[in-house]
């Protein structure tokens, strides 16, 4: 007679290797290419800030045009911390913070939860090993690759859910802030904490595909056309090749504290605490800059036909609308909190201190506003609704009617 001991251990054994199996694949020509996604979809949210560019737009996203109600609030047991932009991917979202939660974006109600601190939002990457994608996120000491589809549950505990862990800095010490990374195909671009470093990673296995050490203080990176870009302080642009890690070119700006870049057709967008310059994404030649008088520590630059815009903390009208061909002002208006503007269907959503406020992105004139009692995140954009997070509160905005 088999003792229950015994039949534990074989049903532990035959389930974890049941798992293995169904997670892990054989590559085949025929299969899903570096390019895509097992989750694509034209509506989908993959990283902070939408794209590895960082230009915070969707043009097949929608989110509510004339007014905002909730059409779904959680406050998921276990969940706190949350300050990062949630991602979408179909029909499910991902929020980070104390734990890894995947939400249905219809109703919110949790799917599944993954203990961990995590300390940016997640980025998808398709990994060509796996069924199911990586979703790469920043802890304090590292960069984690985690299974999109949250593994499996036995007796208890959870197996397959990480897969795996990128390198480490050589102190001992936990930062306080990580960067999000970004994602291209089945490569995953990072920042490692504390440290001044910029790594290429295999989404599937973690392994290092380069490193670079432009410097300290470096923000989220952009990439596009096969360069990454990378800011740190003082005052430096730096480009690299996407696939081998050789610097292209390097530039000094007029501020000190720079702040995340935006890649686009035109060049690369860099804020910093004054003003907003267009650098040429060949040779980091300044293309122009416009000073706007503010005084912007955070935040980036979203951009959506041939405009950019981009908050600056002024007193006054802190919110621009820049032309991305020539810099000149399109409009500005009051939005009183620096931070990092999204755009969907002709509309700017824009953190104002409590507020998320929706302007009309051809005149700056402002079309709802909707008190979130605590400063909201980044939103992400879905169809017809935008999704937030404020220190583990996780809310869905749609249309008021």
């Amino acid at each position: 007679m088999v003792s229950d001991l015994s039949r534990r251990s074989a049903l532990f054994g035959l389930g974890t290797g049941l798992c293995g199996l169904g997670a892990v694949r054989a590559i085949r020509p025929d299969d899903v290419t570096d390019s895509q996604s097992r989750t694509n979809s034209a509506l989908d949210w993959p990283m902070a800030r939408y794209d590895a560019a960082g230009t915070g737009y969707n043009p097949d996203a929608a989110g509510p045009k004339d007014g905002a109600r909730v059409k779904w609030e959680r406050e998921p047991d276990g969940f706190s911390g949350g300050t990062e932009s949630p991602i979408l991917l179909g029909d499910t979202l991902y929020a980070t913070g104390q734990r890894l939660l995947a939400l249905d974006a219809e109703t919110g109600e949790t799917r599944f939860g993954h203990e961990g601190s995590y300390w940016s939002s997640p980025a998808r990457a398709a990994a060509e090993a796996y069924d199911t994608d990586t979703l790469a996120v920043s802890t304090r000491r590292t960069v984690a690759g985690l299974n999109a589809d949250g593994g499996v549950r036995l007796f208890d505990r959870e197996f397959g859910v990480e897969r795996w862990r990128g390198p480490r800095p050589k102190s001992a010490l936990s930062f306080l802030t990580s960067v999000p990374p970004v994602a291209v195909g089945g490569t995953v671009y990072a920042v490692i904490p504390g440290t001044g470093q910029v790594v290429a990673l295999d989404a599937s296995s973690g392994r290092e595909l380069w490193r670079r050490s432009p410097g300290d203080g470096l923000q989220r990176l952009a990439v596009r056309n096969g360069r990454v870009f990378a800011v740190h302080w003082p005052y430096r642009a730096t480009a690299y090749d996407a696939d081998t890690g050789e610097r292209l070119w390097r530039t000094d700006l007029e501020e000190q504290m720079v702040l995340p870049p935006t890649a686009t057709g035109e060049g690369v967008l860099v804020p910093d605490r004054t003003g907003l310059t267009l650098l040429d994404a060949d040779d980091g030649s300044v293309r122009w800059r416009a000073d706007h008088d503010g005084n912007a520590t955070e935040g980036a630059a979203a951009v959506a036909d041939g405009a950019a815009y981009v908050q600056s903390n002024a007193s006054e009208d802190s919110l621009h609308a820049l032309d991305l061909e020539t810099g000149e002002e399109r409009w500005s208006a009051a939005v009183g909190r620096e931070g990092t503007p999204v755009v969907a269907d002709g509309v700017v959503y824009a953190r104002d201190h409590n507020d998320l406020v929706a302007l009309d992105a051809d005149d700056g004139t402002v079309r709802w506003r909707y008190d979130s009692r605590l400063p909201l995140s980044t939103p992400a954009v879905g169809d017809g609704v935008l999704y937030a997070v404020a220190h583990g509160r996780i809310v869905a905005l749609e249309e008021k009617r």
